[in-house]
């Protein structure tokens, strides 16, 4: 689990609502439980995804003394590694697959970088609140 520690006048809701409202679009959805000092925020994949395997990833946010500690889980990827190994397969029967198969490699990509995306966030909204 990697965990950070940001300082400043933040809170565990208020940064969870700021991840909620980021991630909850597109091809993810984002969920906040727990207490006013201590929010979980679970950002996954719905499961009957257009493209893509499944993902998801949890982010515990804690209050501090001096703001908030940020922890985040190991991302889920097997079903990433299952969409792009079936990507492969295919393609290795006829690389004419491909062409079928790539807005499926698009979104596994894309969720394979869901760790930094959130990081990222997280940042910006430290940043915006210090």
């Amino acid at each position: 689990m990697q965990q950070r520690v940001f300082h400043g006048d933040l809170t565990p809701d208020d940064l969870a609502m700021a991840l909620v409202g980021e991630f909850s679009r597109g091809d993810l959805r984002a969920q906040k439980v727990g207490t006013p000092d201590k929010v979980i925020v679970q950002i996954a994949t719905p499961s009957r995804r257009a493209s893509g395997g499944n993902t998801s990833l949890a982010v515990s946010i804690q209050k501090i003394d001096d703001g908030v500690m940020v922890g985040m889980g190991e991302q889920e990827w097997l079903g990433v590694a299952a969409s792009l190994g079936q990507t492969a397969v295919s393609a290795l029967l006829n690389p004419l697959n491909l062409l079928g198969r790539i807005d499926d490699v698009a979104a596994d990509v894309d969720a394979l970088q869901l760790p930094e995306k959130v990081w990222a966030a997280i940042d910006r909204f430290a940043k915006s609140v210090s």
